[in-house]
């Protein structure tokens, strides 16, 4: 099932390369591409609305199946009509490739509200699996772009008049419709299992369902013979593992490293993309984008294996990854490609 979040976004970074050479956009689409997805994360504002607004009555399914059937759909419309163009504003946009890419940027953002929300009825375990599904959104895209191969590489050939030189693009193994198609091949199949988990006896059979237990204190009475009373035992109180409360200074720290950190990968990286790589060749820009999607899979896989670091640790990544951004900006300021 977590298999259809993410993935379409991250298979279209992956893309990039080859769509960047056909739309009309030109370098500019990742950065126009990064503000559609900016603003898309308006639709986990209105999923926490709506939950404060129902209550208890707000059920997470039927906005997974709107999710995953929606991803589809945007996903087959996408394949058909990226290349698609509207004269608006006195020049050609990809005005379609940007409203399918908004479409799914708000269902993926609001991806980890509901799906997390309905792990909630299986046993802890499984969650586990939930993780797993979100490191192969990158895993697969970066399968299905080796397959796919090196495309766009521009090689420069004289014309037919032979007095100037025009830019050729190398062909990839099959095209960004067949790649997009793919894509919505594996978002299918998370429906299918998500169709199969809902009206299917697999939880039974899986012993998934978390149990319900209502924790009520009993008081055990015995009666003494050698008494009239009604003796009470003592009940003993169990000793609870300490765990260290984390204060409202640290909270606060966190989020703001979250937010600075939110702002620079979602923001700001990735509109400076084409700038920064491009000018060393289609090749450096591919296998950027290939391994884009992938450190985003190891990051969630090592999750599993770590579950908590240390506030030290949060703070030494963060300040190696500030770094990195300042690196990489300074590079794509210095782009030979007229902003």
């Amino acid at each position: 099932m977590n298999l259809s979040a993410w993935i379409d976004l991250e298979g279209l970074v992956g893309e990039i390369p080859l769509i960047v050479t056909q739309a009309p956009e030109g370098w500019a689409l990742p950065s126009a591409a990064s503000l559609c997805l900016s603003v898309a994360n308006i639709a986990p504002i209105i999923i926490v609305l709506l939950r404060w607004r129902q209550g208890n009555r707000f059920s997470e399914i039927p906005y997974i199946y709107l999710i995953i059937v929606v991803g589809l759909l945007s996903c087959c419309v996408l394949a058909f009509t990226w290349q698609r163009t509207i004269f608006l504003f006195g020049r050609e946009r990809s005005v379609w490739f940007f409203g399918s890419f908004f479409t799914l940027s708000m269902l993926d953002c609001s991806s980890s509200l509901v799906f997390f929300d309905y792990m909630k009825l299986f046993r802890d375990h499984y969650l586990t699996a939930v993780f797993l599904g979100e490191g192969l959104t990158g895993i697969i895209p970066m399968f299905l772009l080796l397959a796919q191969g090196v495309g766009g590489e521009a090689t420069c050939v004289l014309t037919t008049n032979g007095t100037s030189l025009e830019p050729i693009y190398s062909e990839p193994r099959f095209s960004v419709k067949i790649y997009i198609l793919l894509l919505g091949c594996v978002i299918a199949a998370s429906l299918i299992s998500f169709i199969l988990l809902r009206w299917t006896n697999i939880i039974a059979l899986a012993d998934a369902v978390q149990p319900v237990i209502c924790q009520t204190e009993e008081l055990a009475t015995d009666t003494d013979p050698n008494e009239n009373s009604l003796m009470v035992s003592v009940i003993e109180p169990s000793e609870s593992k300490y765990r260290p409360q984390m204060t409202r200074r640290v909270f606060i720290f966190l989020l703001l490293i979250n937010t600075i950190n939110s702002t620079i990968l979602f923001g700001g990286l990735p509109s400076l993309s084409t700038y920064a790589l491009l000018p060393y060749g289609q090749k450096a820009f591919y296998y950027s984008s290939l391994l884009t999607p992938a450190a985003y899979s190891v990051a969630l896989l090592i999750n599993l294996r770590w579950e908590t670091i240390t506030i030290r640790a949060t703070v030494i990544g963060s300040a190696i990854g500030l770094m990195l951004s300042i690196f990489i900006v300074i590079i794509a300021t210095q782009s030979p490609c007229p902003w």
